[in-house]
């Protein structure tokens, strides 16, 4: 098991590249069929990661039903001068009426071209990798404590997977 940010994310954020609150950010989840680690400088795009065989296996494509990606809506990035960091937040993440659900983890990224058909170009912003087993709802809410994107000590991002 291992959470983390891809290297290159790092340096897309240093470079202006992902902007967390105009980007299009949405949530993919992936099962357990395929074992999979989560390696920061080679998994730096969806297609890397939810390749259906080698790494991850996204969640409807091997087991399960009520299953499609969702977006991350009304993403605000705000300054907390009082625990000197950045915060991330966004409204709550469902992923309702998923049935017959082994989960492994989720990937938030930066969806790029309008759609999912590319997924060579949509940079992964945070892998989420810690099986939930048997759920029949899996909500992820922004701002919680369990998904951390972190550029040293600064948390950008926390979402909570319950």
């Amino acid at each position: 098991m291992a959470n983390g940010t891809p290297t290159a994310t790092l340096a897309d954020y240093l470079r202006g590249n992902i902007d967390l609150e105009t980007d299009t950010l949405r949530v993919a989840l992936f099962n357990d069929s395929t074992a999979y680690t989560f390696d920061p400088a080679a998994h730096e795009f969806v297609a890397d990661v939810l390749d259906g065989g080698t790494t991850a296996q996204e969640f409807g494509g091997g087991s399960g039903t009520g299953y499609s990606r969702q977006d991350l809506a009304n993403a605000t990035v705000t300054a907390n001068d009082t625990d000197t960091r950045a915060d991330f937040d966004a409204d709550d993440v469902t992923f309702p009426s998923l049935n017959n659900a082994v989960i492994q983890g989720a990937i938030i990224y930066k969806q790029v071209g309008g759609d999912d058909s590319t997924p060579g170009d949509d940079p992964i912003v945070q892998v989420y990798d810690g099986d939930q087993a048997d759920v029949g709802d899996f909500p992820i809410t922004a701002n919680g404590s369990d998904i951390l994107i972190e550029t040293g000590s600064v948390t950008i991002l926390s979402v909570e997977a319950t």
